[in-house]
């Protein structure tokens, strides 16, 4: 099932995605959860996680408000990210939003493998996009953007671009389904890589008594898949959630993640959140963050 997926996914992006080519693009922007809210979902994050960052990870989950977050990224990034996004008339949103990812104090070296001083490394997207209610109960979204690395002071750009659906079948069940990495990957010196698109599925349910389940996962098509659920409890406007992550083959990628939220509510909706996640041979990514909504 896995390498059908991979194909039909594949069929469906040949003219709009550049395939082929030697590695993947280094654009870890694109596979970084950006926002608190998307990491302590795990691997139902980027397709299930409802709000103005959604124009980032699933446009389909586009609602209006704004959000703000800041924290540490794999191999000690430091990641910055940006959402807003308004109604249009009750069924469509608008929005748009900014992550990015940056790393100083890294060592150049020669091929002997001589330190040759210090140099950072940057990749960043700005998107814009919409969401649509197509009945009342399923809703399509599209972002596009663009996207960059910065190495050392060498700056190249590409195109990204992330499609999205997403619903609520039956009364407490919110699914969601996205496509992101689509587009053209900076090109540097004429070599040509792959972008790090990802197909990403997810749901959550309500379980009752402030409880709510959800899973998810994430194939790659150049990069690492991931799967993963976890158990959320809400209460006197706290959430909190926890999780595991699985990504076969890399043992590295797999652990445990979580988050906390609270939310308080006065003329509007003021969300102050944290979410974490293990990677075992890698620093520990925590992000922290703030949501307003009216």
């Amino acid at each position: 099932m896995h390498r059908v997926l991979h194909h039909l996914a594949l069929i469906l992006l040949t003219g709009i995605c550049t395939a082929g080519g030697v590695g993947t693009a280094d654009l870890l922007v694109l596979t970084s959860p950006g926002f608190p809210s998307v990491m302590m979902m795990g691997p139902a994050g980027r397709a299930a996680a409802s709000g103005a960052f959604a124009v980032s990870s699933n446009p389909a989950m586009l609602s209006p408000g704004f959000s703000a977050s800041g924290g540490r990224w794999n191999l000690s990034t430091t990641a910055v990210s940006l959402g807003g996004a308004v109604s249009l008339g009750g069924r469509a949103s608008v929005g748009a939003g900014l992550v990015y990812l940056g790393r100083g104090g890294i060592i150049r070296r020669d091929a002997a493998g001589q330190p040759m001083g210090e140099y950072s490394f940057g990749t960043g997207s700005i998107a814009a996009g919409g969401s649509l209610h197509l009945s009342d109960w399923l809703r399509a979204g599209v972002s596009a953007g663009l996207s960059w690395e910065d190495i050392g002071g060498d700056a190249e750009t590409g195109i990204s671009v992330s499609l999205g659906l997403a619903g609520e079948p039956e009364p407490g069940i919110r699914v969601g389904l996205s496509l992101t990495g689509l587009g053209i990957p900076p090109r540097w010196k004429g070599i040509h890589k792959d972008m790090p698109t990802v197909l990403s599925a997810g749901g959550e349910a309500n379980i009752g008594s402030g409880f709510s389940a959800f899973a998810g996962g994430e194939l790659g098509f150049f990069t690492a898949d991931s799967f993963g659920g976890g158990l959320s409890l809400k209460a006197s406007g706290f959430r909190l959630s926890a999780g595991y992550t699985l990504s076969p083959g890399e043992d590295e990628l797999s652990g445990l993640f979580g988050g906390m939220s609270y939310t308080y509510e006065s003329g509007g909706s003021y969300t102050m959140e944290a979410a974490f996640t293990q990677r075992d041979n890698l620093d520990w990514p925590i992000l922290a963050g703030i949501s307003v909504s009216f």
